[in-house]
């Protein structure tokens, strides 16, 4: 496709993986595909704005704005009259051919959907679509509530085939392309020693990596999983490295007297895969999740993981590497998957598994996706 206007939107503060992979994929739209691109996002996301300006491409316009996702969205996004109206003019202003909605759930731009006037096109970019239930909450009349919304967009963006059902269980009308995440290859360079990072060289680590969140990252259960098999895990390191209100649970466990449990946290890290290539296996107790970004880089690696049972990991990762961090024995997990020839199994299929994603391919179908009346 050529010409017209692509007019992003995006009213989350946050800058995570479905961003960063957004800005990987926003260069199909800027080589000449439209003949402009306007993002309208949240002053107070400085780091996405920040990311943005670095593309330095000429079609790129970024127009940020105040407004950001509230509590209870779904509920209330019909009386948020002043953001209503200001979708109103900026899509009267820029007269879009395609309006693109970044998405890190439903709830995000609820008042774009409701506000959009009916007759322009209308694609979500969404990395999960979980009902309430999934996320382990209760709330039928909330996912019926949420209905209308995934009703709204004329087609959506979706990394896996499982956000795919979700979407349809959600009650999801429209058309769904998947286009895959795909990482950056691990940087061909002599890994970082343990001692640079302050680990100790000698024993086995376990990487928890990412938002310190005891709901969607599920680092309550992993918490839970330390305290049961506390004794047989004494040869092991456990580093966490992040941040987030989950940050004093975990100190909690590292401070109190009654286990032994190595436990070491470090801040986030721009360049994960230095981290990655110290350890010896990831852990992903998430009760929910898109395509993370990050189980994607330790795949690169070929470092071995286990994750929650959820639908977008068997999408990934073998029965072998999924438990239910609720009952696992992660003394004895952990010791099976980090075995020699389980470890080395299991780093030539997950390198293979994500050398099959390439950016190019996801270039150009996420570039069909926005274009009206293409076929998935």
């Amino acid at each position: 496709m050529t010409g017209g206007k692509l007019l992003v939107l995006q009213d989350s503060p946050q800058f995570g993986g479905h961003e960063i992979m957004f800005l990987k994929l926003l260069p199909a739209a800027l080589g000449g595909a439209f003949d402009e691109v306007v993002v309208r996002m949240p002053q107070a996301n400085g780091a996405f704005f920040e990311a943005l300006q670095r593309l330095r491409a000429v079609p790129l316009r970024v127009k940020p704005w105040h407004f950001v996702k509230r509590a209870a969205e779904p509920w209330l996004a019909g009386f948020r009259h002043r953001y209503a109206r200001a979708v109103r003019e900026a899509v009267v202003e820029e007269r879009p051919s395609t309006i693109l909605l970044l998405q890190g759930r439903i709830e995000n731009l609820a008042v774009p959907m409701l506000s959009i006037p009916n007759g322009h096109f209308v694609v979500s970019y969404i990395p999960m679509a979980h009902s309430l239930a999934e996320m382990g909450r209760t709330g039928g009349l909330g996912d019926r509530v949420r209905r209308r919304l995934y009703r709204r967009p004329d087609r959506f963006v979706v990394p896996s085939p499982a956000v795919a059902d979700q979407l349809a269980r959600a009650g999801a009308r429209a058309p769904v392309f998947v286009v895959e995440n795909v990482v950056d290859p691990p940087p061909m360079t002599h890994r970082k020693l343990r001692s640079e990072l302050g680990l100790p060289p000698g024993r086995r680590i376990a990487l928890f990596m990412g938002r310190f969140d005891t709901g969607q990252k599920g680092l309550d259960l992993l918490i839970e999983a330390l305290k049961r098999g506390a004794r047989a895990l004494s040869d092991w390191t456990f580093l966490f490295v992040g941040s987030g209100a989950g940050q004093a649970a975990i100190e909690a466990l590292h401070d109190d007297p009654g286990h032994t449990i190595d436990i070491r946290i470090l801040p986030w890290a721009e360049q994960p895969y230095d981290i990655l290539q110290a350890c010896d296996i990831l852990l992903m107790p998430s009760r929910f999740e898109g395509v993370p970004l990050i189980m994607l880089e330790a795949m690169s690696c070929g470092l071995p993981m286990l994750a929650s049972d959820l639908d977008v990991f068997r999408d990934y990762l073998p029965e072998t590497h999924r438990a239910d961090f609720k009952v696992v024995d992660l003394a004895d997990r952990l010791n099976a998957l980090t075995s020699v020839h389980t470890a080395a199994a299991f780093a030539e299929t997950a390198r293979a598994r994500i050398a099959s994603a390439r950016l190019d391919l996801s270039r150009e179908r996420f570039l069909a996706a926005l274009a009206p009346g293409a076929q998935r």
